[in-house]
């Protein structure tokens, strides 16, 4: 007999019965249910200090990054320097200093460049930036795109020239990516963009 029974009161009632002690049934999966829980945590925690969230490689992403990527000169050097890039779409939002992120480029580095056949990871965060238009969204792409640069020591990150790329600010203005204001297609030349510029820039 299990060492607990020994002080039950109700010890002579399961012997006599015959039964599966219900009591410890009911702890058994209280048990199994903290182990559940403490395994989930620690794969939580895990997947938060290797970068990993709610995400999948974006298909949609890809199609869009090289429709950009090929429409515009700016970015020719990404295909001459035979850069590779992945394309993450992430079901959790993100913030960064307080302010919400729709995307970001990130540089693949230390070990996960041997498991990693990019050398950047564009990533959408669908809960920061679902209510953008397609227009938006190829802009949104051409934004994180300007972040992959080259340097004297190969390529690198390129930081914002101000706030956001200053060729993007002086077509389409600081609010571009804002809810309801909806910028040309990029990829059919866009005009001047100065009506979408002055409309944007109003705060």
């Amino acid at each position: 007999m299990n060492p607990v029974c020994e002080s039950c009161p109700r010890k002579a009632i399961c012997k006599k019965e015959k039964t599966p002690c219900s009591a410890l049934e009911e702890l058994y999966k209280i048990g199994q249910e903290q182990d559940r829980q403490a395994k989930s945590e620690l794969i939580r925690e895990y997947a938060k200090q290797i970068g990993v969230i709610d995400y999948e490689v974006s298909e949609e992403l890809r199609h869009i990054g090289e429709q950009v990527i090929s429409g515009m000169p700016e970015l020719s050097y990404i295909p001459g320097y035979d850069i590779r890039v992945g394309y993450v779409l992430s079901y959790e939002s993100k913030k960064k200093d307080g302010k919400i992120i729709a995307a970001d480029c990130r540089k693949v580095t230390g070990p996960y460049k041997a498991y990693l056949p990019f050398d950047f990871i564009v990533t959408f965060y669908e809960p920061n930036m679902a209510y953008m238009t397609e227009n938006q969204r190829k802009l949104l792409m051409l934004h994180e795109l300007k972040h992959i640069g080259i340097g004297p020591k190969g390529i690198r990150i390129e930081p914002h020239d101000v706030e956001d790329f200053q060729s993007i600010l002086d077509k389409y203005g600081l609010r571009w990516n804002a809810f309801g204001n909806d910028v040309p297609d990029i990829m059919a030349g866009g005009g001047s963009g100065e009506e979408t510029k002055k409309a944007n820039s109003k705060a």
